[in-house]
């Protein structure tokens, strides 16, 4: 666990005390977004098996693995699927200068840039779909000041909103279970201001935080055309 950081139980929709809460009765489904597993992250101690055991316990329907340093291949997704009865997606979470961005229909195998810039030129000629995932993790710190994203310091939403980045990514993530209640709360202001799609994730890393937040969907989308379609949809309601 982050020494400091804020997390959260699961729950059955939107879990976020911080910016609202939209919560779905009955037996509707839910997806999961932006986690990590033993199998691609070398910070988190979720085993593959664990994962999958906790997500169909949960009755989570689709899980988006995010791992930092490999996408799963098809084989290890259909696997998974087969033993759990939990969908999967092929994606990756990148690192760059700019922060942490979560790469949608990446190939097992791939090299990314580390270079923002790079990074969005290779995702656009590729068509891949792209999340800025907890954009302002740190921005508030006064200790964690080596971990801090590159916006200057006591920027105005407006004036974040004009980093380059944010017109060229897809959606953006504005509640994070691992991100504090300001840092959620300036990302969905500054997700309101753009206008994009805005998207939530638990960023587990450790078995107790899988579910921390989940999406309430109509159905649980069985290929990565599918779950892209749905990620476009989100809007600020979704948030409110």
């Amino acid at each position: 666990m982050r020494v400091g950081r804020r997390r959260v139980a699961p729950d059955v929709g939107w879990v976020s005390s911080e910016i609202g809460t939209q919560k779905v009765a009955g037996l509707m489904p839910h997806i999961e977004l932006h986690l990590h597993t033993k199998a691609g992250s070398a910070d988190s101690s979720i085993s593959v098996d664990a994962l999958g055991e906790r997500a169909a316990e949960l009755e989570t329907g689709g899980v988006l693995v995010t791992e930092h340093w490999r996408v799963w291949t098809e084989g290890e997704r259909a696997m998974f699927t087969d033993r759990w009865g939990v969908q999967t997606y092929p994606a990756i979470e990148a690192t760059t200068d700019a922060g942490h961005f979560l790469v949608l229909g990446a190939e097992p195998g791939v090299s990314l840039p580390h270079d923002t810039s790079e990074l969005l030129d290779f995702t656009s000629s590729r068509g891949l779909f792209v999340v800025w995932a907890h954009p302002f993790r740190h921005y508030f710190d006064g200790i964690h000041t080596s971990q801090r994203p590159s916006f200057e310091p006591g920027l105005s939403p407006e004036e974040l909103a004009e980093h380059p980045a944010f017109a060229r990514v897809d959606a953006i993530e504005v509640e994070n279970a691992g991100s504090t209640e300001r840092e959620n709360a300036l990302a969905l202001e500054v997700g309101r201001i753009l206008g994009k799609p805005l998207t939530a994730g638990s960023d587990a890393h450790d078995l107790e935080h899988v579910g921390a937040r989940r999406l309430p969907v109509a159905a649980v989308p069985t290929e990565l055309g599918e779950l892209v379609d749905l990620l476009r949809s989100l809007t600020l309601e979704d948030h409110l």
